[in-house]
């Protein structure tokens, strides 16, 4: 085998070993996931979230949201008031909260074990015309 060949592949398998936790966590298609109990912070839109859920003898997905404007040094005070959302989601279904600049879709995972949440961006959709 070649100098070149060897180096080759050195840089191939080197370049699989880190691509497979290299996608970064705010790609737009990235979903998380989180263990009961365990809080995540998300951005939707102009707004922050953050959320965390606890399960019940039912196995459901108890969640609490906390949606609010995003802090500014410049502004003290918020623009609104903060909103608390709490919903109970049961295994294997999903429920979805909207803002006026995005949604955030929570899925709860049989005998909720885990919770699955997708951001998902408002685009609006114009039909071109023939």
């Amino acid at each position: 085998m070649t100098t070149s060949a060897k180096l080759a592949s050195v840089v191939l398998l080197s370049s699989l070993a880190f691509a497979s936790g290299s996608a970064p966590v705010w790609a737009e298609n990235a979903g998380y996931r989180v263990a009961p109990q365990q809080g995540i912070t998300l951005t939707v839109g102009s707004k922050r979230a953050i959320s965390y859920y606890t399960t019940n003898a039912d196995k459901a997905c108890n969640l609490t949201l906390l949606l609010a404007d995003a802090y500014s040094d410049a502004e003290k005070t918020a623009a609104s008031e903060p909103v608390r959302v709490n919903l109970t989601v049961r295994e294997g279904t999903s429920a979805r909260v909207d803002s006026l600049e995005g949604s955030l879709a929570f899925a709860c995972a049989p005998a909720a074990t885990a919770m699955t949440i997708q951001p998902m961006q408002h685009v609006a959709y114009s039909a071109v015309r023939k």
